[in-house]
């Protein structure tokens, strides 16, 4: 019988290169235009706690997270040729912070204090991403946030180990991601009457 923990994060695996592939080309075609700062603290983040989330356990619910430190990183690479150039001194602000928030995590010995940490590291690392998309709607695409709200769903299903620890994380993301792309609709539909009342 195949285990269900497997399925879940195979499942969620497919749904991140769905999604990946998909921001990607709409990088290429649509003007998508990923933030830098968002996407190197991602990578970095996801790195670190898919090796904590291995080494408390999480099984195939950390597949996930290996991977998307893989995919962030070539996001971040992408988005020095092809992404957000307009660097506002908040988007300054919060590298800073995450990277000081990494910092403290790295240094803190509990495992619960470390993951909340994190989770306010990715937090705050979606803000540059979210300025952009408030003031340009149109640039960001929404698949790789609706799709992550997916796959880390399926991700936690996936954990074998479920605890706090292996647990939150992955719903700050669905939680934030969740955030990120009702801003965009609502701005998207702000910025569509606004043409119509010219």
């Amino acid at each position: 019988m195949v285990d269900y923990h497997v399925l879940f994060g195979v499942a969620s695996v497919l749904i991140q290169l769905v999604g990946f592939s998909l921001y990607t080309l709409s990088a290429f075609r649509e003007g998508t235009k990923p933030h830098p700062f968002t996407w190197l603290v991602f990578a970095v983040i996801d790195g670190t706690v898919f090796v904590a989330q291995l080494l408390h356990g999480g099984g195939p619910g950390a597949w996930l997270l290996g991977l998307t430190t893989f995919t962030g990183s070539l996001l971040f690479l992408l988005s020095l040729w092809r992404g957000e150039k307009h660097i506002a001194r908040m988007d300054w602000v919060c590298l800073v912070t995450a990277f000081v928030g990494i910092g403290a995590w790295q240094m803190t010995g509990n495992a619960l204090y470390a993951v909340v940490l994190a989770s306010l590291v990715d937090a705050i690392a979606k803000v540059p991403t979210l300025r952009k998309s408030y003031v340009r709607p149109h640039e960001e695409s929404l698949t790789i946030w609706i799709t992550g709200m997916i796959n880390f769903s399926l991700s936690i299903a996936a954990l074998s180990s479920k605890s706090l620890v292996t647990v939150l994380f992955p719903a700050e993301i669905i939680t934030t991601n969740a955030l990120l792309v009702a801003i965009i609709l609502v701005r998207r539909g702000q910025v569509a009457e606004a043409k119509e009342i010219r």
